[in-house]
């Protein structure tokens, strides 16, 4: 496999961005003082030959707020729509426009009432200064909770209707000793969306807060039986997630999935933490650790002062549970180093990561080659085929390369990935390139994952990035809806200072679900006997074959496409008769990379992955 030099940053420490923009919240283990960006030899993909998605500007994409204030998180999205069984969408993100200090930072939201979004807000929900919501369905209305900063407690709005009536503002206190929680995860359970789950970090001592029962960033679990007016439990450090285990966690390193009945659960991860899964099937009230990815460096002992360098998950965290109950997960790639008894991170490490609970643990050292073998890669990025379609820089979103995952699972299990990443070609003056949003699906009958596609491809979309994705969990009409922050600047000013401040528009945008597939893959039928075999060799250098055994006379093509989606071969077989057959691909012709074969009987089609040397 080709190995392409991409970028790795250092991302700057606590002590110089809080000496520039005292009002932002910074994650935990960026201490010391300022370092130089460096390129890191990371292992990386072959060149590919481009997308063949175009897509133009669409009018399901609507402008529902706007901001200045650019950072939307550290690390993974929270959630923050809600599509509702009749269609209506509630949305809600971190808004400001006044830069000097953004005093009017706090939650802009917009409703959908099935016809049509209302105006852009001007104002935010609440009364106070806030910042990163987390939000969800509580009973026929809202929820709403967001954090202030240091030692001050968390802010809930609530209210009984969704898209109208005035909020219930209430203060959610904090654990004693005192000190503040900052960056919440809030989701409903119940038959009427009446239990209300919540995580939070209690504030780091670089935020002004205190170590908290010996770690430096406990994060915490809160629940309220009666829609949020007691929370019977409250300040919960959950079995695993204590001080034995961990020195402390980051800024929204985790993340909800959907509650199936009493069965709720979340990941959880980052640069100095272990990657894992916290599972109760007994709506909060028992725990279960379900290891992920082991990370040496989540506890150190305190006359530890170098750590060489790691990879690990970039905290970007999304997990979401099938029909099977078999849960899903995807992250970041990440990673750090210690000198001094100063911790680092990277960011803008290459590779999103995939696993599930029928996996075994992923393997510690990210290895790309390793992770794709294993089933665990789930995207990259690549230059691309023409000249100046290359990576020149990318500014720091505290994440990796391809990061800020969502997964969404409709009522077929089909599974829909979004992420954002960055991107190859038409760098922005600074020069930067551009984030898009990207995403693959697997759907619940086919072996392999379709192929990525950027659905930012097109000239609408040149010259613009999108950040900061969320996808609704409820797939719904067959479509799936988005939101996301956008501008014609790469970067965000909150957190790179060396970006301008600048105006950013939050949209919203339903994305087909047929756009996930290359071609039209019908399902199979129940009693079909078709099968295709893989191919072997794989890895292939010239020819390689497999077995495609027919049901019954069938017409038979052959298609070969590259990871964008691309076809790059068709072989038409004609009218088959049933039985087994041995098929031959010369494969002399293609470049090192990952390919897919497509093999359709009728109106059934089966994709498989090979390797070409």
């Amino acid at each position: 496999m080709k190995k392409t030099l991409l970028f790795a940053v250092l991302l700057l420490m606590v002590g110089a961005l809080m000496a520039q923009n005292p009002k932002y919240s910074n994650p935990k283990h960026l201490k010391g003082q300022a370092v130089p960006a460096v390129a890191i030899d990371n292992p990386g993909l072959p060149q590919q030959t481009g997308n063949s998605l175009t897509m133009s500007k669409s009018t399901l994409e609507d402008i529902i707020g706007e901001t200045r204030y650019d950072a939307q998180s550290n690390a993974g999205i929270q959630n923050r729509l809600v599509v509702w069984p009749d269609g209506s969408i509630s949305a809600a993100w971190t808004k400001a426009q006044l830069e000097t200090g953004y005093t009017d930072r706090g939650t802009g939201y917009n409703y959908y009432d099935g016809t049509a979004w209302g105006d852009p807000p001007a104002m935010r929900i609440e009364t106070v200064r806030t910042g990163w919501p987390s939000m969800d369905a509580l009973n026929n209305g809202e929820i709403v909770v967001s954090h202030r900063s240091g030692t001050a407690t968390m802010v809930m709005e609530r209210r009984a209707t969704k898209g109208t009536g005035n909020w219930t503002e209430s203060f959610i206190p904090n654990p004693p000793p005192a000190t503040g929680l900052l960056w919440p995860r809030v989701m409903t359970s119940g038959p009427n969306n009446n239990i209300i789950h919540m995580l939070a970090l209690t504030a780091p001592t670089g935020n002004g807060g205190v170590v908290y029962k010996g770690m430096d960033g406990a994060l915490l679990y809160y629940r309220s039986l009666d829609g949020g007016a007691t929370w019977d439990k409250s300040g919960i450090t959950l079995p695993g997630m204590d001080s034995l285990y961990h020195d402390g966690f980051s800024a929204d390193s985790y993340n909800w999935g959907s509650p199936h009945g009493d069965t709720i659960y979340f990941g959880c991860g980052g640069h100095w933490s272990d990657t894992f899964i916290m599972k109760s099937t007994d709506n909060g009230e028992t725990w279960v650790k379900i290891p992920v990815l082991s990370n040496a460096n989540a506890k150190l002992a305190s006359t530890v002062t170098y750590v060489p360098p790691f990879y690990s998950s970039d905290g970007a965290i999304a997990v979401e549970m099938d029909k099977n109950g078999v849960i899903h997960m995807a992250f970041g790639k990440g990673g750090g180093y210690m000198s001094g008894g100063t911790s680092y991170i990277y960011v803008n490490v290459n590779g999103l990561i995939y696993w599930n609970t029928t996996m075994p643990m992923v393997q510690d050292s990210l290895d790309l080659d390793s992770l794709e073998a294993h089933g665990n890669l789930i995207a990259y990025v690549f230059d691309g085929p023409n000249p100046g379609d290359t990576i020149v820089a990318a500014p720091s979103y505290r994440v990796g390369m391809s990061s800020h995952p969502s997964i969404s699972i409709d009522q077929y299990n089909n599974i829909y990935l979004l992420y954002s990443a960055v991107t190859p070609g038409n760098p922005s003056p600074d020069p930067y390139n551009y984030r898009h949003m990207w995403c693959r699906a697997k759907f619940h009958n086919k072996p392999q994952w379709t192929p990525m596609k950027d659905l930012n491809d097109g000239v609408f979309y040149l010259f613009y990035e999108f950040a900061f994705p969320n996808m609704a969990k409820r797939v719904l009409n067959n479509n799936l809806n988005v939101i996301y922050q956008t501008s014609n600047q790469p970067g965000s000013a909150v957190q790179v200072t060396t970006i301008p401040v600048h105006d950013n528009s939050y949209e919203h945008r339903v994305i087909p679900v047929s756009a996930y597939w290359p071609t039209s893959v019908p399902e199979s039928s129940a009693g079909s006997k078709n099968y295709v075999g893989q191919n072997y060799p794989n890895p292939v250098k010239d020819a390689t074959s497999f077995v495609v055994n027919v049901d019954k006379p069938a017409n038979v093509t052959v298609e070969v496409s590259n990871v964008m989606g691309q076809r790059l071969m068709t072989i038409d077989k004609g009218f088959v008769n049933g039985g087994a057959q041995k098929y031959t691909l010369d494969c002399s012709q293609f470049t090192s990379g990952i390919y897919f074969y497509t093999v359709k009987i009728n109106e059934e089609a089966y994709t498989h992955k090979m390797i070409v040397e």
